[in-house]
């Protein structure tokens, strides 16, 4: 069995280098707020299903003000964010890009790693990442929404690049990686 490996969710600037530290922030803050309020604390295990099969400890510092955070489907939307980009630098040849334009069917533009031997820093556009969040469900809902983003990710299957699907359920909390 692999060894846990940790995620320091305030971090997640230091890993995407594309996005500013404040909208980095902002995805974490709301990541942290899901946790908590599905009553996780810091150091809870994040297991990882799909095409990739993983465990991540989740772990945080700070304690959020949850003023500003009400709706419950705005905090899992953008903490699974938070959750998403960290996986597909850790387990990916690719790294964040740039949001995409609504109708594309998917979030953010992936390119490969500026290590990978593919990577061109003319064409840097490889990849698609749809991102989706549940606060609490069952794994039947959880494969419910994968399907339906595999669906909704196929307007721009003319691009001929990867999608990676990543939902994640808060709950448990559970995420599910799906490459099309």
């Amino acid at each position: 069995m692999k060894q846990l490996r940790d995620f320091l969710i305030e971090q997640l600037k230091n890993l995407i280098p594309t996005l500013s530290a404040a909208q980095c922030d902002y995805y974490a803050e709301a990541c942290i707020i899901a946790l908590e309020n599905q009553r996780h604390q810091s150091n809870v295990e994040l297991k990882v299903i799909g095409d990739f099969q993983d465990r991540f400890r989740l772990k945080w510092e700070t304690t959020p003000n949850k003023k500003g955070w009400s709706e419950p489907r705005v905090i899992a939307e953008n903490g699974s964010i938070a959750i998403a980009f960290f996986l597909i630098v850790e387990l990916t040849d690719y790294q964040v890009i740039q949001q995409s334009i609504i109708g594309t069917g998917f979030d953010y533009w992936l390119g490969y790693k500026e290590t990978h031997p593919d990577y061109d820093p003319n064409n840097f556009l490889n990849a698609r990442l749809e991102i989706s969040g549940i606060n609490r469900g069952s794994r039947g809902e959880l494969n419910q929404r994968v399907k339906q983003k595999l669906q909704q990710v196929g307007v721009t299957d003319y691009l001929k690049i990867p999608a990676y699907i990543v939902v994640t359920e808060f709950s448990r909390p559970i995420c599910k990686i799906v490459k099309k």
